[in-house]
C-alpha cells in the first residue's frame, strides 16, 4: 500500500492537514492504530525500552525488528507502516545498509525503512534504495542510537551553526530521496523553518506544534509504564493504572474462591473424547 499511501502524505503537507502517527509493535497496538484511524504506523526501535525494558534504542536487533514488523504489517494490511533500522544497520557502508534495508523491507512486507542521520552513506543508502524502489523516510535532530557519542538526550538546534546543519542535513535527505523526516527534540523555530524548507512532510516529536505531523510512542500516549514519561509526551489515556485495577479485581477474586464462577468453566462435558476429555471449543489458553 505504500505507493498510496506515502503520496498522500505530501498532499496532506500540501493541504496543511496534520499529519498522525504512532508506534506500533503487536496485534493490540496497531489495532489501536488502526482503528483510531492514525495516516502511519512506525514498529520503532524504541520497542528496545518499552518492550525489551532497555535504557536506549541501541541493544535492539535487525530480527527483532523484523520479528515486530511483521506482526503489524500482518494486522494493518491496508496501512502504511514503516520498519526502524536499529543501531549498527546503516551508516557503516552505502552497501550494508541497502542490504540491510532490503532485508527489512522484504521479510517484513513493510511500506517503507526509517533510518537516523544524513551523513555520506545514508545519503547513497537512500538514493540507491530509492531507485530499487524502497521508500526511506529520514530522522533528524535528536538521535537516539547515539545518545552514548553526544552525552545524552538534549533539544537539538539551538545555535545558529546546529540551526544551519539541520536544515542543511534535511534538505540533503530531501535531494536523495527521503519521503519524509522525523525530526526529534529540535527547537520549535528551527523545527518550524525546516518544515517551510522541506517539499516532503517532517513529522514532529518533541519539536513543537509546527511540523507537518506529530509522531509519539503509543505507551507514552496510552500511559502504559508508570515509571516515566517524557517532557514532550502527554497520556491521553491511563492503561497501567486500568490495567493494574484490573489484574488487582482479578487477584482478589482468586484469593476469595468468586473467580471462576457459575458459567465461567464446563461442569458438564459437552462432547467427550476417545480419552474422556471434554471439548471446550474456543477456548483461551495460557
Amino acid at each position: 500500500m505504500a505507493e498510496f499511501k506515502i503520496p498522500e502524505l505530501r498532499r496532506k503537507k500540501e493541504r496543511g492537514e496534520p499529519i498522525v502517527s504512532l508506534t506500533a509493535y503487536d496485534l493490540f497496538t496497531a489495532h489501536l492504530a488502526r482503528d483510531a484511524g492514525v495516516d502511519f504506523v512506525l514498529v520503532g526501535d524504541s520497542m528496545a525500552n518499552v518492550i525489551q525494558g532497555h535504557s536506549t534504542t541501541v541493544p535492539v536487533s535487525l530480527e527483532e525488528v523484523i520479528y515486530h514488523t511483521r506482526i503489524v504489517v500482518r494486522a494493518l494490511p491496508d496501512m502504511l507502516v514503516i520498519g526502524d533500522m536499529p543501531f549498527g544497520t546503516f551508516k557503516v557502508s552505502a552497501d550494508e545498509t541497502v542490504h540491510n534495508a532490503l532485508a527489512l523491507f522484504k521479510e517484513t512486507g513493510c511500506g517503507a525503512v526509517k533510518m537516523e542521520g544524513a551523513d555520506e552513506s545514508n545519503l547513497d543508502a537512500i538514493a540507491r534504495l530509492k531507485r530499487i524502489g524502497v521508500p526511506v523516510m529520514g530522522h533528524l535532530g535528536l538521535l537516539p542510537q547515539r545518545v552514548h557519542a553526544t552525552g545524552g538526550y538534549r533539544i537539538q538546534g539551538r545555535t545558529e551553526k546546529s540551526r544551519q546543519r539541520l536544515l542543511a542535513e534535511a534538505l540533503a535527505l530531501q535531494d536523495a530521496g527521503a519521503f519524509a523526516v522525523v525530526l526529534e527534540c529540535v527547537e520549535s523555530r528551527c523545527a518550524e523553518a525546516i518544515t517551510r524548507a522541506l517539499k516532503v512532510p517532517t513529522i514532529g516529536i518533541g519539536s513543537g506544534p509546527h511540523t507537518d505531523g506529530q509522531i509519539l510512542v503509543i505507551h507514552d500516549a496510552l500511559g502504559m509504564h508508570a515509571e516515566y514519561l517524557p517532557s514532550f509526551a502527554r497520556h491521553f489515556a491511563q492503561l497501567y493504572t486500568e490495567g493494574l485495577k484490573g489484574v488487582r479485581e482479578y487477584a482478589d477474586a482468586v484469593r476469595a474462591h468468586t473467580f471462576p464462577g457459575p458459567g465461567e468453566y464446563t461442569m458438564v462435558p459437552q462432547k467427550a473424547g476417545a480419552d474422556g476429555e471434554s471439548d471446550n471449543e474456543g477456548a483461551q489458553t495460557a
